[in-house]
């Protein structure tokens, strides 16, 4: 029997509620996986209401946090709002027994306020991992991991990560193969390959004000798959090099090169999602050149090859994405 507290504060996310409900909570004994006894743990063992709707009433008070094997802390909708003093001391107290702690997505500020995150290798959502630097100035940021493992202390990344670090704890603590047994009944890979970075939103940059740059990169974009360089921008704006460079990073806040680089990994992105065109065609149309640039960029950008990424991210219908030609 493995005792797993929940820490329940109002508008804590009820998908990572169903998270940890789908791993630890339905009776999977059938499959030499648990039993587990799970503690919703509330300030005053309340009812609390959860995000986006519903409420979920506690089946213990901050006492149940005491002598479980691992307490996990689900997001909140908001990830900044205040944690009560007696969470605060019944996180600080359950980890000086001995007690795992584990955060789901923005449940790392919640750790956070309870001071857990100090000197450790921390993550969070993405979109949260600035204000997580600021809320846990002693902590160390990583930027590109589905969750991190201190040992003692857990963080995931957003949303799903939080599912990843949950087999990742049954994978720890119960071995590989009743973790590959849990991700088959949850229909999901035991380990997923590659970081956050991935799924990471990588918009168009605002257009500059100054209509030579601005018109510069309307012609570059025409023109992405063709051999043009920084010196091709440069000479089609007709400003002085020094000139175009510091008006272009002023605007982007990125050089010339790397926005260029960018936009065409971010064509070859939208291209294995959305078609079938093999990785050969696909580095020529997005003017990456060739599949072994492609492989290399792609990599060095959101941490995954092609393939990978196209299986992560293709769309069910290509026939929405209109450049599907055969013509290269």
């Amino acid at each position: 029997m493995r005792t797993v507290g929940v820490l329940l504060l109002p508008g804590s996310r009820s998908f990572d509620l169903g998270v940890i409900g789908e791993v630890w909570g339905v009776d999977r004994t059938d499959s030499g996986i648990g039993p587990f006894e799970v503690r919703l743990c509330a300030p005053g063992r309340a009812t609390v209401t959860i995000h986006p709707f519903g409420q979920v009433g506690a089946t213990h008070g901050l006492t149940g946090l005491d002598g479980c094997d691992l307490v996990l802390v689900p997001g909140r909708v908001d990830p900044h709002a205040e944690v009560p003093e007696a969470a605060v001391a019944a996180l600080r107290k359950a980890h000086r027994a001995g007690i795992t702690a584990a955060s789901l997505c923005s449940g790392a500020f919640t750790l956070a306020a309870a001071g857990l995150l100090d000197g450790r290798s921390v993550t969070t959502h993405w979109r949260l991992l600035d204000d997580l630097e600021t809320a846990a100035r002693d902590a160390v940021v990583q930027r590109d991991v589905l969750f991190t493992d201190e040992g003692d202390v857990l963080t995931s990344a957003g949303v799903v990560g939080g599912l990843d670090l949950c087999l990742h704890l049954v994978r720890r603590d119960h071995g590989a193969e009743v973790a590959a047994a849990l991700a088959r009944r949850l229909v999901m890979p035991p380990a997923r390959e590659g970081g956050q970075r991935q799924y990471v939103d990588n918009p168009l940059p605002p257009k500059p004000s100054r209509p030579s740059v601005s018109s510069t990169m309307d012609w570059a974009l025409e023109r992405i798959a063709d051999d043009i360089g920084v010196e091709d921008l440069v000479a089609h704006a007709g400003l002085s090099e020094r000139t175009f460079h510091r008006e272009f990073a002023a605007a982007t806040g990125v050089t010339p090169g790397r926005w260029l680089r960018a936009q065409r990994v971010r064509l070859a992105r939208r291209l294995l999602e959305t078609t079938e065109l093999p990785v050969e065609r696909i580095a020529r149309r997005s003017g990456l050149g060739t599949a072994a640039n492609l492989r290399r960029r792609l990599r060095a950008d959101v941490g995954v090859g092609p393939d990978s990424y196209r299986r992560t991210f293709r769309s069910v219908t290509v026939e929405a994405w209109p450049s599907t030609s055969t013509s290269s």
